[in-house]
């Protein structure tokens, strides 16, 4: 159960009250440090279960909470404390993955949460609202980027965001809807 895939999603886990206190205080350089050690080791860790073939229900549970957990902090942290995120987009992120949460809680009480996997959609989502996350800290430590360039990145992850999460509730109904 503890395979260094695993290790490496605890590690992660362990880095998020790090990222939110950093954040919280507005330590925007080590915010940023600790969340490319986030993302990295999000990378790696896939990467190393796939690999060593060492994928357990473990990792398969905590590492999609883990990157929410990541995802939905800074996404909060970034637009209530310090404006720098949009509100309307942050309550897309965090709506989307409540919306998946109820859905993967109710897929699991009808026996039929294994017939949803991830797909290139979501996966793709996942990878812009990382994105926006690494471009908005950078840009707080950098500040090298327009305005405009984080409006068309915030529009873009909105709008995947709404996406994915319509294809995954047609995807659940479906799998509720079958016997």
């Amino acid at each position: 159960m503890l395979s260094i895939p695993n290790l490496i999603t605890l590690f992660r886990v362990f880095l998020i009250p790090v990222f939110i206190m950093a954040s919280f205080y507005r330590d925007f350089k080590l915010a940023f440090v600790v969340f490319l050690v986030a993302a990295l080791s999000d990378a790696l860790d896939g990467f190393l279960a796939r690999r060593l073939n060492q994928i357990t229900r473990l990792g398969v549970i905590l590492d999609p909470l883990a990157d929410k957990a990541l995802i939905d902090s800074g996404f909060f942290l970034l637009s209530y404390f310090d404006r720098v995120i949009p509100v309307w987009l942050t309550v897309i992120v965090i709506s989307r993955d409540v919306l998946l949460l109820f859905g993967g809680w109710l897929l699991s009480a009808f026996g039929k949460l294994d017939r949803i996997k991830p797909n290139l959609l979501g996966k793709l989502t996942a990878f812009l609202q990382f994105l926006t996350l690494f471009v908005v800290l950078f840009n707080l430590n950098f500040n090298l980027l327009p305005g405009y360039s984080l409006k068309v990145l915030f529009i873009l992850t909105a709008f995947f965001t709404v996406v994915s999460a319509v294809s995954y509730s047609f995807r659940g109904i479906r799998e509720l809807s079958s016997e």
